[in-house]
């Protein structure tokens, strides 16, 4: 009899850690769309480079193989509406803002590609150097779109620093 309640108190142990540790195995469900987005510099002439096209204006860019920014240097999107239309505002990391200055400052008069999930969805040609870290660019999407995409782009955004930070 003893041995009937000592393995069963052992299988009931068991049975709980088990139940609660499958419960915290990190492995949430997320409740919006991973979303990959990359900034791509046009190639100046010297340089390889891949063609790209613009969804809706089919403006063809030749950019860079590497991008030189990504999800994990966005610390927020947000779609803005001016004169010019709706726009999505990414603001970067602080390292990731002092990059990019350094890059706008020697590219000057070159683009700006945002890709989305590895399609072109915009440009911005650099006028100057950016210095505050955010770049505000018009995308080809639908504008009632560009809301759950500014909120997925940010989730990402802080779900993959979270994952870097706990490594």
């Amino acid at each position: 009899m003893r041995y009937l309640r000592l393995g069963l108190g052992l299988f009931l142990v068991s049975v709980v850690f088990f139940a609660t540790g499958c419960g915290s195995s990190g492995s949430k469900k997320k409740d919006y769309e991973t979303v990959a987005v990359r900034f791509l510099f046009e190639a100046d002439q010297r340089e390889a480079g891949a063609l790209i096209r613009l969804p809706t204006s089919g403006t063809t860019v030749r950019v860079q193989p590497k991008s030189l920014f990504t999800e994990y240097d966005v610390t927020k999107v947000d779609v803005v509406n001016n004169e010019f239309g709706p726009a999505l505002m990414f603001q970067f990391t602080s390292d990731a803002s002092r990059d990019l200055f350094r890059q706008t400052l020697t590219a000057q008069g070159r683009r700006i590609v945002t890709t989305v999930n590895g399609q072109p969805v915009g440009a911005i040609r650099i006028d100057r150097p950016i210095s505050q870290g955010v770049i505000l660019t018009y995308v080809e999407l639908p504008p009632e779109d560009l809301i759950k995409l500014a909120s997925d782009i940010t989730r990402t955004s802080e779900d993959a620093r979270k994952e870097i930070q706990k490594k």
